[in-house]
């Protein structure tokens, strides 16, 4: 099972009580089909960045849960039938972390290969 975290934003023609069922409702379809939920980050009604489907705000609700690519496409898929879901987005958290791990190595032997050269990182204050 993968890492992945799903953002969707909720219509705000909802009330607060339906956007809590509809968070519910994801949640049981993540339980359903044997995913493992870590986290619900509620944020509650924001603006968006720009209109989408004519509505300026939104019920924002981001889940991180433990996940195979099926349950995703499945999650997906309800996302988009969903007349009260306008926007989503699911990103799979391991190849980030495993990027970021390359990034630190390829750092790390670079200062190194520096190091046993006598070369001498600069301050940014020395460079200008």
């Amino acid at each position: 099972m993968r890492r992945y975290e799903t953002i969707f934003i909720a219509s705000p023609t909802l009330t607060e009580e339906q956007a809590d069922e509809l968070v519910k409702f994801f949640e049981g379809i993540i339980a359903e089909q044997g995913g493992e939920l870590v986290k619900t980050d509620k944020w509650g009604r924001r603006k968006l960045a720009y209109d989408v489907q004519k509505f300026s705000e939104g019920y924002y609700t981001l889940f991180e849960l433990d996940a195979d690519n099926k349950l995703i496409a499945e999650l997906e898929r309800r996302f988009r039938n969903h007349e009260s879901v306008i926007k989503y987005m699911s990103i799979r958290m391991d190849e980030m972390a495993k990027a970021a791990d390359r990034s630190k190595a390829r750092f790390d032997r670079e200062s190194k290969r520096k190091a046993a050269a006598g070369i001498k990182d600069r301050a940014p204050e020395e460079v200008l």
